[in-house]
């Protein structure tokens, strides 16, 4: 498996139910429903900007069948959100940013 994403499989998603992650800047979430071995089984991925994800204002997300195809399209589905909104190095702003309210 190639690419950043290419670590994820059916079993990776049995070690807990919400996964927080980030290359770089780049964010990203998964929180898994149920268990393999059942058909309403669910991985639902979100990806947001460089900020906490209860802050987060630009938000994408998918969900999947937790099955090896639907990991697949998760990991492809990954990817190109990757591509499109890239990753620069993690860096912590300064001054700091103030939140608007």
């Amino acid at each position: 498996m190639d690419g950043h994403f290419g670590f994820l499989n059916v079993g990776f998603f049995t070690k807990a139910e919400v996964f927080p992650g980030s290359i770089g800047t780049f964010r990203y979430r998964f929180q898994r429903t149920g268990w393999t071995d059942k058909p309403d089984s669910t991985i639902q991925a979100w990806v947001y900007e460089n900020v906490c994800f209860e802050l987060a204002r630009q938000v994408e997300t998918i969900t999947v069948p937790w099955t090896e195809e639907g990991v697949e399209t998760l990991r492809d589905w990954l990817e190109e959100r990757l591509a499109e909104r890239g990753a620069e190095p993690y860096r912590i702003p300064y001054p700091p940013v103030a939140p608007e309210h």
